[in-house]
């Protein structure tokens, strides 16, 4: 028996073969169509709503930790930066006098 699917399930059951990630990071580099993306949306929806509380707290949570992880120097590209401003105005205020 042959199930015929619309548009819309056919690309339902793709972003249930690729997985929520892969469809996260589709959506956010905007490479669906304005339709798709309202259908990636709503399947998004869905799915978090079927998950606990703690597991959307633990997947947040990895995100998080993912994206500092993507940066590791930048604590330390900041603070190089504000000690060389602190140090260069602690100069200027000292040649002004």
């Amino acid at each position: 028996m042959n199930v015929v699917m619309t548009n819309e399930e056919r690309f339902i059951a793709s972003c249930e073969t690729v997985g929520e990630a892969d469809v996260r990071d589709k959506l956010s580099a905007d490479r669906y169509s304005e339709r798709k993306a309202v259908w990636a949306s709503t399947w998004l929806e869905k799915v978090e709503s079927g998950k606990s509380d703690a597991t959307k707290a633990e997947e947040i949570s990895s995100r998080l930790r993912s994206s500092t992880n993507a940066y590791p120097y930048f604590a330390y590209a900041i603070s190089a930066i504000f000690i060389v401003l602190l140090l260069g105005g602690a100069g200027a205020l000292l040649k002004l006098r």
